[in-house]
């Protein structure tokens, strides 16, 4: 069969770019990284991190059914400033959990306002 390939070693690339002075724009480390704790929970979440990425902020997803304890240690691990955790009973009463992964403080915020709130925390 026909066909027609390419190819362009990336190892090789970005050395020819370093050579000639050329700086690469890197995608933002993650900022914001969502926790869901249940099926529920997961759809809201999914939609609080789709308007994050929307207005610019570099957001990421704990996938896979992780628990808390090891969907929290990707969290760290991702170099998220920021958890928005929520589960069946925070959704209940139109809260999710906003933790502050340097400081270690967590409190609960509407639903309806996580997207502001990490904006203005932002700056």
């Amino acid at each position: 069969l026909p066909s027609v390939g390419w190819a362009l070693g990336v190892d090789r690339t970005v050395l020819a770019l370093r050579a000639e002075g050329v700086e690469l724009e890197l995608p933002a480390a993650t900022e914001v990284f969502a926790v869901p704790l249940g099926e529920e929970a997961r759809r809201a979440l999914f939609t609080v991190v789709t308007e994050l990425r929307r207005a610019g902020v570099a957001a990421d997803f704990a996938y896979g059914g992780k628990g808390l304890k090891n969907a929290m240690k990707s969290a760290n691990r991702s170099g998220a400033r920021y958890a928005v955790v929520a589960g069946e009973r925070d959704l209940a009463e139109g809260v999710v959990q906003l933790k502050d992964l340097e400081s270690g403080e967590q409190a609960p915020v509407a639903f309806d306002t996580v997207v502001s709130e990490l904006l203005a925390k932002r700056g």
